[in-house]
């Protein structure tokens, strides 16, 4: 096997071996110092010779006092209870914590001393607390112990007030992350962002929470230099004003919700400024929620906005697909754009011309239907440089072939929780395809065209293919996909489960052994499954053998009368010109009689034109054609009739070739003559003749001068006649025969039956 497989309980093994490492960090227990909170331990190093530090969380237990702490606690999470205060000096002996989530609360206001004491507090969290921006509510010396503090989030409090705590948050020299709200009662040429914020040299990311209304102008960041990371959350209203990009000089993200008029204006004015800066990755969330009459189309804005900009990522998510793309003119991505997010906005249709997007993110859509038909790549006909795509969740059922096709690039492809059946997408042109993650799908095995696809590519890419929780099934048709994961290159993740042919659910823990079992039920079923088409084939046989056998001779004819030069097959009849008065079928051994009786008496005597296979057939052609023509060409046909003629293969042939020619080309009327040259017991003819001799008349030759003579005659009266008077003659013929005192015919019937 070129390479180990892994499935889910191989993965589930090497988590717990790194659980198991540091187990004290996954156990949870209640504290020594306190029931209600939980706690785990963080083991140091021993040489170092420092003491276990503690994870201590207090959350949801309806608390309205933080419990005493012992000095080893390193994160304490005190998040939705009902604490309304932090007394001075409650953390002052805390000298190793890092970080406090005190959210969800009741507190109203903080003390000056109340951090004091935590010069290692890296992370402080207050959002969600009826906290006022005044200095009752946040003293300006309260932040003034927090020498370390990198975040600070005091967002959605209770921002009433005309200013920003300034004094307070300037004492955060070291802050890198700020999460707040806008005062309510600011008014639009208040600055929000003051000139003591001058001091937070390391401030790069902002989190705007609840406000009125939010204008970015040319100033309103100048303070705040450094910063390249915006979020402004959806519970506030902004507005991009021109002139903006000159206090966005460093900005690398911005995150918007809401504009303040939700009118192209806006939207084109933003676009504009934040082209003008130096930002990467834009995102609008829920910025296009509502469907409008009218709408705005977002792509058009960006996609001409963006030309020429800096903008690497653009992410557009929980938005009204009715206001994102117009159905007509769809402009290209940017060329700057290298990854492109446009999840859960229930789009039903998306076909765009990539450009130079590296990384498709589609999850959560409506786009099943859509890609049944058609590719989300507008221009295939050129190599794209897409190396990522996330199309899952998008209620697919089945995938147009091509939809991958021309994307030489790819690496990743997510197809997970969908309603994949089976692999009807081409990635045969993406050889450096590393990982295919086809999880929560409906996929019961690979066909041998997707086997074969996916060890091609494994020969110059380590693919791995996550098939977890689909209904893959190990029956005796997909013995072979299962015989393909343990013996192939790929990596493939799959449960050690799978559905029987009845749709039972089979536990297994080696796919190896599974396969040996399943091999062992296959093993009879295709027994059964061979017997079962031997003795369908044998039937088979045997009836067409038996069809065969019954019309041979009329198959025999038509092939060997389609072989002649008469292709023609129509009707005959005695008015037709034929070239042969009679055709005598007779045995070598009775060839003295043809030469020295029926020639003298027939052609000689009658003027009768006879054809003899020794004269008449043409040297080259096959003996069964010139027999089918013969009879074919003659009247009638005369079989002269011995124990040597039913021996001879050529005289039964002759026999049932102008049987045949009676019965299809002249109209059932009799055309054979059966002349008897010695007596025959009934028993020893053949079938076929002996009915023919019940049926119709026959003359024996008789061995005296006065019979023959007779005999001749009948014959002469025969060649001449119509068909239907042959059997009068014979009749009569029959009846000089007993005056000659021969053996009819009848007698020996009537003997043998007696």
């Amino acid at each position: 096997m070129m390479a180990s497989k892994i499935t889910l309980e191989h993965l589930a093994i090497v988590i717990v071996t790194v659980f198991c490492q540091n187990v004290v960090l996954a156990i949870w227990l209640p504290c020594d110092f306190n029931e209600k909170c939980r706690c785990n331990s963080i083991p140091q190093d021993a040489k170092m010779g420092r003491e276990v530090l503690l994870n201590v969380d207090c959350s949801n237990r309806k608390l309205k006092d933080i419990p005493a702490l012992p000095s080893n606690v390193y994160t304490l999470s005190l998040k939705k209870n009902n604490i309304k205060r932090i007394n001075d000096d409650t953390f002052s002996q805390l000298r190793n914590f890092t970080e406090l989530d005190i959210s969800y609360n009741k507190m109203t206001r903080l003390n000056i001393f109340s951090f004091n004491g935590l010069s290692n507090l890296l992370i402080l969290n207050l959002n969600n607390n009826p906290l006022t921006y005044n200095k009752n509510a946040i003293p300006n010396e309260v932040f003034k112990s927090l020498i370390s503090l990198k975040h600070l989030c005091i967002r959605n409090v209770f921002p009433i007030g005309s200013s920003l705590p300034e004094v307070a948050l300037s004492k955060l020299k070291l802050l890198e992350s700020l999460e707040i709200d806008i005062p309510l009662s600011m008014t639009p040429r208040t600055v929000i962002f003051g000139k003591r914020l001058d001091s937070l040299v390391h401030l790069e990311t902002l989190k705007v929470g609840q406000c009125l209304f939010f204008e970015i102008k040319n100033d309103t960041f100048f303070h705040l230099v450094h910063l390249t990371n915006i979020y402004i959350d959806i519970l506030c209203v902004i507005s991009i004003r021109p002139g903006a990009h000159y206090s966005l000089t460093k900005l690398h993200k911005i995150e918007i919700h809401f504009f303040s008029n939700y009118d192209i204006f806006p939207i084109r004015d933003a676009i504009k400024e934040l082209s003008l800066t130096p930002v990467q990755a834009i995102v609008f969330k829920k910025t296009c929620s509502h469907g409008r009459e009218d709408p705005i189309y977002m792509w058009t804005t960006l996609a001409l906005g963006l030309n020429g900009s800096s903008v690497k990522y653009l992410e557009l998510t929980d938005n009204n697909p009715v206001c994102l793309f117009p159905v007509s003119k769809l402009y290209p991505a940017p060329p700057s754009l290298l990854t492109l997010k446009m999840s859960s906005n229930k789009l039903e249709r998306f076909a765009l011309e990539l450009t130079n997007i590296q990384k498709l993110i589609l999850r959560d859509n409506n786009l099943g239907n859509f890609l049944r038909l058609k590719s989300f790549n507008k221009r295939t006909e050129r190599n794209s440089k897409l190396e990522y795509v996330d199309i899952s969740e998008n209620n697919i059922y089945t995938l147009i072939p091509s939809v991958f096709q021309g994307q030489a690039e790819l690496r990743y492809i997510n197809l997970s929780h969908n309603h994949l059946q089976e692999i009807s997408f081409d990635v045969s042109q993406s050889n450096n395809l590393s990982l295919l993650d086809l999880s929560n799908n409906s996929i019961s095995a690979f066909d041998q065209n997707s086997m074969r696809m996916f060890d091609n590519i494994s020969l110059t890419s380590n693919l791995t293919i996550y098939l977890l929780n689909n209904s893959l099934q190990c029956t005796c048709k997909t013995l072979i996909f299962w015989k393909w994961i343990v013996g192939t290159r790929v990596n493939v993740f799959f449960d050690r489960r799978c559905l029987s042919a009845d749709g039972t659910v089979i536990q297994f823990i080696s796919a190896n052994k599974r396969i040996q079992e399943l091999e062992k039920e296959c093993l009879s079923y295709d027994m059964f499954i061979i017997i079962v088409s031997i003795v369908l084939v044998a039937t088979l046989i045997c009836f067409v053998g038996a069809v065969v056998y019954k019309y041979r001779w009329k198959l025999r004819y038509m092939f060997y009368l389609a072989k002649s030069k008469h292709r023609r097959h129509e009707t005959s009849t005695d008015s037709k010109h034929y070239v042969y008065d009679a055709f005598i079928s007779y045995c070598e051994h009775d060839n003295l009689f043809v030469i020295n009786d029926c020639i003298q008496n027939l052609e000689m005597d009658r003027n009768f034109k006879l054809c003899l296979h020794q004269r008449d057939f043409l040297p080259g052609e096959e003996i069964t054609t010139n027999i089918t023509n013969a009879i074919h060409e003659s009247r009638k046909t005369i079989c002269i009739v011995t124990k040597n003629f039913f021996d001879s293969y050529y005289c039964m042939f002759e026999f049932n070739m102008a049987r045949m020619e009676s019965i299809y080309s002249r109209d059932k009327r009799n055309i054979i003559f059966l002349i008897f040259l010695e007596q025959i017991l009934p028993q020893n003819m053949p079938l076929m003749l002996l009915e023919l001799v019940q049926k119709d008349s026959y003359i024996e030759y008789p061995n005296d001068e006065q019979g023959a003579i007779v005999f001749w005659e009948k014959i002469d009266e025969a060649l001449q006649v119509d068909d239907r008077e042959t059997d009068v003659s014979f009749t009569e013929t029959e009846t000089y025969c007993k005056l000659q005192e021969k053996i009819p015919y009848e007698y020996l019937f009537d003997e043998q039956e007696s």
